[in-house]
């Protein structure tokens, strides 16, 4: 085979293998983290927290930690998701705790209340996490509404000096699909 001919050969299986890949539709981040519908929990508080625990062995911990202000009249509900799958929901000044696999995985939160200023940004989080055996993770979650300006949360990876004293100020969160 001469060289024109390789080369147009090379040529066309590239534009190919460029047009294959342009057609396919780029990942969904939400539903890779949070899952395909909307999940309704009802969420219980418990006093009896003990704190951070050891992960298992060959897995790790996650904590995440919802630091929003119990104000009355005001839903604080935050559903968390993992890797597509819904894990639970949070309340204000609540922790959920869950344990994952080594390696990267994908976590959510979608505030459920109804906040005017809220946008649709400020509703979902996304957070990737990059997971080690035996590492324990802890995640704030928090929200902040002002008077004149949009809603904003966030998440944040808390170090292991803070984590258990968030923890411990929290009170565990116990959640129930509601159907």
């Amino acid at each position: 085979m001469n060289a024109a001919r390789l080369f147009s050969s090379f040529s066309a299986c590239l534009l190919l293998t460029l047009a294959a890949h342009a057609q396919q539709p780029a990942p969904n981040p939400i539903a890779a983290a949070c899952g395909s519908t909307d999940a309704n929990y009802t969420v219980k508080h418990t006093t009896a927290s003990v704190g951070p625990t050891q992960p298992p062995p060959r897995a790790a911990l996650v904590y995440i930690i919802e630091t929003m202000p119990d104000y009355p009249f005001v839903t604080k509900k935050v559903n968390i998701g993992l890797d597509g799958s819904w894990v639970g929901a949070t309340d204000a000044q609540t922790h959920i705790s869950f344990v994952v696999t080594q390696g990267t995985h994908h976590l959510c939160a979608i505030y459920q209340g109804h906040a005017a200023s809220m946008d649709e940004e400020g509703q979902t989080l996304l957070l990737n996490l990059k997971a080690e055996a035996g590492h324990i993770y802890y995640i704030r979650y928090h929200a902040m509404f002002l008077k004149d300006s949009p809603g904003i949360a966030f998440f944040e990876k808390v170090d292991e000096d803070e984590g258990p004293f968030l923890v411990q100020r929290t009170e565990e969160a116990t959640s129930t699909l509601k159907k």
